[in-house]
């Protein structure tokens, strides 16, 4: 058994001898001897002091540049101009823009020039002065505006030049912001401070206090009675609301018959339509028989001017037989178109009793007009024809002069009513048809319509009725409330009642001998205290962990570019690709653990950061630094000079997209999708954890982040062998370029 597990251990011994000699050994042996090579090579001894330096005076400089720069800006010239001219406001000069050029010679926040006008704008656009406010001639007068019914806000100029630092345009607003209230509660404190003298000065304070309470007590029983007369409206309210719900209930009910009705009514005016098809046609039949009828009566004029002819040219003591026949012809003519014309009269009389129009009123009183005319004309030719037992001269002078103006009358007459007609009778009876017609099909329409709306109505009903129960509902649940208003403002009032004399000499007291702390109050009745979660540190403690993060970058940079990451074979030693990598490997990782530490120390104990845990810090500084030269050492060593190039577009797009000074949020979206991936972003995290203060769950995830970037990068070394040739053919480019 002894013999066994002696032989068990050798054989394990053996292993790890095997091991060492063939897998790890050689890759110390390497570091080793650029160990040796370094030592014995002061130039290259030299070098690498300067590199293990340069990454921790980057850091500084730019840590200890920007370490409190919002405490000096006492230091940035800010030209103010006072051309404020005051004002007077109840008896008193008031000048406000000299109360604040007084409060700003004591400001030290910012370097205040008191200029005019003409040297700031100078100053401004020369470049010595970063901003200028003006304080304008009406301030005062505006500002003290607030108490007349016209109140104006006063306007400060404030210009700034962007040209000379964007930064200190941000800080130059910030402070005019600050004078902006500053002026606002110096104001409202002065006012608050003239209103408590106002009140100290009284005559009679007591007086006024206790008519001020019997003011508030007759308010208060005022409104007492307004909610004790809401209680009674509320109360009908929902009485009516109970009757409401009750009539919509009925009025759901009676939708059957409504319904009815509606159907009844669609059927009615369906069979209007051939009733309106019927009116079109009657219409069109009045419009037709009128022409006839005007033709008619120019008809008769026609053969009344033949007739007039005739019996200017008569002779004979007696009418000759084609006169008489012609008069006869006449006569009857003027029967016919009397009946015509009061059948088109009658027509458009009823038409008129319909839809009362002016036209038709027009045209009916033209139309009886040029029957009184044919009648007349009846009676005269009448007459001469009865005449004729005389001679037929002296009936013809008899009737001639009658018949004749008649004939000009009715000729005149039936030119206007014809053109009349023409323009507007006709188009009118017409129009009527179509009116008829399309109010027809306005009302089926309005039927349907109808029809579709009865469902809706039902449900707006029941919709309405459940309303209604709400509202007595609510009506109710108000009523309870109001009660419990009543109680308090009865309340109210028993403690006004209880207010004492002594109360009144105690409030009097205050007043009397506190009143600037009064107005002070007013002015400003609220103070911010500002708590920090986290140890915030100076401005440069809070760049300290991106400029950390970064110097460590840079560190693992500056020895790919002035140390080979090429390996050489070993005395004695046959390497493969990996140990040579490995070899070499080693060597940056302890330059670099060298860099990140003198780094880290030279934060705490030269700068004077103040980290929460100054272990943390060391943790993270090594693990970035293990990170880096991982991700660093096996680009530039599978790739060569492209290599570098990877690494510094890594290092650039890392500096603006890992929200290192500005909140990632506020960059361009591409950065925000990109955040995650940067290695920067998890060690800079990693840094402010350890300075302001530890959230462990932070902790674990940026520490696990970067162990995650180690263990990505580590295996491509498996690809050195691949890539070995491309990188030795690309180098040799290189170097054949001559560049």
């Amino acid at each position: 058994m002894k013999g066994s597990k002696g032989t068990f251990f050798q054989k394990v011994g053996h292993t790890l001898q095997h091991i060492a000699r063939h897998r790890i050994h050689p890759v110390f042996l390497i570091f080793r001897r650029d160990i040796k090579t370094i030592k014995n090579n002061r130039a290259a001894l030299a070098i690498i002091v300067l590199l293990c330096l340069l990454p921790s005076l980057y850091a500084w400089v730019n840590i200890y540049a920007c370490w409190d720069p919002y405490a000096n800006t006492g230091n940035l010239p800010v030209a103010i101009v006072n051309n404020d001219e005051g004002t007077v406001m109840n008896g008193e000069i008031i000048n406000v823009g000299e109360k604040v050029m007084e409060e700003l010679k004591e400001n030290r926040s910012i370097g205040w020039q008191f200029v005019d006008e003409w040297q700031a704008n100078y100053g401004l656009n020369e470049g010595q002065y970063y901003a200028m406010i003006e304080i304008p001639r009406n301030f005062s007068e505006r500002l003290t505006s607030l108490a007349t019914p016209t109140p104006q806000k006063p306007v400060v100029t404030y210009r700034v030049n962007e040209k000379l630092n964007a930064i200190a345009a941000k800080i130059t607003n910030v402070a005019k912001d600050r004078l902006m209230e500053s002026i606002e509660s110096s104001f409202t404190k002065t006012v608050n401070e003239k209103a408590m003298e106002m009140i100290k000065t009284g005559t009679d304070n007591h007086e006024i206090s206790r008519s001020v309470l019997q003011d508030l007590q007759s308010t208060l029983q005022e409104a007492d009675g307004d909610i004790a007369a809401a209680k009674q409206h509320i109360d009908k309210a929902g009485e009516n609301a109970a009757s409401f719900q009750n009539y919509l209930l009925e009025a759901a009910a009676l939708s059957p018959t409504l319904t009815d009705q509606i159907n009844s009514l669609q059927q009615i005016t369906a069979a209007g339509g051939s009733l309106a098809q019927k009116t079109d046609r009657t219409m069109q039949t009045i419009a037709n028989n009128i022409s006839s009828d005007l033709s008619r009566v120019q008809e008769l004029n026609r053969q009344n001017q033949e007739l007039i002819g005739r019996l200017k040219n008569i002779n004979d003591t007696t009418l000759d037989e084609n006169t008489k026949s012609l008069l006869q012809q006449n006569i009857v003519l003027c029967s016919s178109l009397h009946i015509l014309i009061q059948a088109d009269i009658s027509s458009l009389s009823d038409l008129n009793a319909t839809y009362h129009l002016n036209a038709l009123t027009l045209l009916i009183d033209s139309l009886r007009y040029a029957d009184r005319l044919v009648a007349a004309q009846q009676t005269a030719m009448i007459q001469i024809l009865d005449g004729q037992n005389s001679t037929a001269k002296e009936a013809a002078a008899q009737a001639l002069e009658t018949l004749s103006q008649l004939s000009a009358e009715l000729n005149q007459l039936a030119q206007n009513l014809s053109a009349s007609y023409a323009a507007q009778g006709l188009p009118l009876l017409q129009g009527l048809g179509d009116k008829v017609a399309q109010s027809l099909d306005n009302t089926s329409g309005l039927v349907g319509s109808a029809l579709a709306i009865v469902p809706q109505l039902d449900a707006l009903s029941v919709f309405a009725a459940a309303s209604s129960g709400l509202a007595a509902q609510q009506s109710a649940q108000m009523m309870n409330r109001l009660t419990d208003l009543q109680e308090d403002l009865d309340t109210i009032l028993a403690e006004i009642n209880s207010i004492s004399s002594e109360d009144l000499d105690a409030l009097d007291n205050i007043i009397q001998n506190h009143s600037s702390e009064i107005a002070e109050f007013v002015s400003s009745p609220l103070d911010v205290e500002q708590v920090e979660i986290y140890q915030g540190g100076t401005f440069g403690e809070g760049l300290t962990p991106f400029y950390t993060v970064l110097a460590i970058w840079v560190g693992v940079l500056l020895l790919c570019a002035f140390l080979t990451v090429h390996c050489n074979d070993l005395e004695n030693h046959k390497l493969n690709l990996k140990q040579k990598h490995f070899g070499k490997m080693t060597l940056f990782l302890i330059l670099s653990l060298i860099q990140s530490t003198i780094i880290t120390l030279g934060d705490v104990f030269i700068l004077g950061v103040k980290p929460a845990d100054f272990g943390l810090m060391m943790f993270f500084s090594i693990l970035c630094s293990i990170t880096f030269v991982v991700i660093i050492f096996t680009l530039v060593s599978l790739f060569g000079n492209v290599g570098k190039a990877i690494v510094v577009i890594i290092m650039v797009f890392q500096i603006a997209g890992a929200g290192g000074i500005y909140p990632i949020q506020t960059n361009p979206r591409i950065f925000g999708l990109l955040h995650p991936l940067w290695p920067f972003t998890y060690g800079i995290n990693g840094f402010r954890e350890a300075i302001a203060g530890s959230n462990w769950a932070s902790v674990r995830l940026n520490a696990s982040a970067l162990l995650g970037f180690i263990l990505v990068f580590l295996p491509l070394a498996a690809l050195k062998k691949p890539f070995h040739k491309i990188g030795e053919f690309l180098e040799k480019k290189y170097k054949e370029a001559g560049i």
